[in-house]
């Protein structure tokens, strides 16, 4: 996954998606200009939950900048290897708004 300058990272986990969209706005309200989201595997879903909600509830002219789909490969303990998948969305506010 690409790395962005100038951009504040939320890794989604496994917490509430509404813990990801506080931190997402706070990333926002603190100044950074773009909030890069990443996820892999089952918190996938609740990337794109918390993206929703910040663009139906929060922010309603949030721009999507890009997302990104890929996979990671891992070693697993029997000495095969595992993959999963991963997302990167990033986000940005429009120009005009402070």
């Amino acid at each position: 996954m690409s790395e962005q300058p100038q951009a504040g990272l939320v890794i989604i986990g496994r917490k509430p998606s509404m813990n990801y969209v506080i931190a997402c706005l706070s990333l926002f309200n603190s100044g950074f200009p773009k909030v890069q989201i990443k996820a892999r595997g089952q918190a996938i879903c609740r990337a794109i939950e918390t993206v929703e909600l910040l663009r139906k509830a929060f922010i309603k002219d949030l721009n999507i900048q890009e997302i990104s789909i890929g996979t990671q490969e891992f070693p697993r303990l029997d000495g095969k290897n595992t993959r999963v998948s991963t997302i990167e969305i990033i986000l940005s506010k429009p120009k005009n708004k402070q």
